[in-house]
């Protein structure tokens, strides 16, 4: 039986206009963890898409005051109708790597939207990765309650990360299956992939999750994430400064940014909603000065 983008869409989906101020975008990427929002004309036909990665490109060449969405959003994005196979969808995510979000348009006019996220929220019911489903599902762990929700905001990456504590991470051997729960239930993009002594060994992403069928390839696809993992990363340090750190994300097009110290240990992860909510926080304590 095909499954289609109809049955795992969301439909109810947050959107922006060319016109939309882009400060007010960033506020609700960084309030919602979103990563991107389709972009919609007066009749709600989608015109473009707009990203956490356009907005701190633009913070960085810059700033965000008196920027529009329509100077930095890409127009005419790829999109798919509600009767798609998803299997298409997973293939085209993947393929175009920096893409998480596909716009849903029906008879002219956006319907919802499929992420990576929703096509790794199918979890299996019984066996080890179902007993860990129900482990995130009623977390036991203190490295299981995700990023963290409080805003953070400083001069050097140690200031605005999630300390590794709070951070959810796999290692080598984690079987793929669970990697994928722990990004759909947690509501991530990456996670890093750490040894016994906390180094950095690589990131697993979505895209390294989302399977896809249509590739051709007759070999098993990899059980554990170190047969899939991204192993070419970049870190920083722990005293890095923020504006130094924006720019590489924003050059780069890093999702996730391991902190590390002195000794290469990571002690933590800043991803672009954290670099998102920092410049927000900053924004609003000097209009309140």
């Amino acid at each position: 039986m095909v499954l289609r983008a109809r049955e795992v869409m969301t439909r109810r989906v947050v959107t922006a206009m060319p016109q939309t101020p882009l400060t007010w975008v960033r506020d609700v990427l960084a309030e919602n963890r979103f990563s991107a929002l389709p972009v919609v004309d007066e009749r709600h036909r989608l015109v473009g898409i707009v990203t956490t990665l356009d907005v701190l490109r633009a913070d960085a060449g810059g700033g965000l005051a008196g920027k529009r969405v329509g100077a930095v959003m890409t127009r005419n994005p790829m999109h798919m109708t509600p009767d798609a196979d998803v299997r298409i969808i997973a293939h085209r995510l993947r393929r175009y790597g920096e893409r998480r979000v596909m716009p849903i348009v029906e008879h002219g006019v956006l319907a919802g939207i499929v992420t990576r996220g929703d096509l790794l929220r199918r979890p299996a019911t019984g066996g080890p990765v179902g007993r860990w489903w129900h482990r995130l599902r009623h977390p036991e762990r203190r490295h299981l309650i995700g990023w963290g929700d409080e805003e953070r905001a400083g001069r050097c990456a140690a200031d605005l990360m999630t300390p590794l504590e709070d951070v959810l991470w796999v290692e080598e051997t984690t079987p793929t299956a669970v990697a994928a729960a722990l990004l759909a239930e947690n509501r991530l993009t990456a996670l890093p992939v750490l040894d016994e002594d906390d180094h950095l060994v690589g990131i697993v992403s979505e895209a390294d999750l989302v399977p896809d069928r249509l590739t051709g390839r007759r070999t098993a696809a990899p059980t554990t994430v170190g047969g899939i993992m991204s192993a070419d990363t970049i870190s920083v340090r722990d005293r890095a400064p923020v504006e130094d750190l924006v720019r590489a994300v924003a050059a780069r097009g890093l999702r996730l940014v391991p902190v590390v110290d002195a000794d290469d240990r990571v002690v933590g992860v800043v991803s672009r909603g954290d670099l998102l909510r920092a410049e927000q926080t900053t924004e609003q304590t000097t209009e309140r000065r």
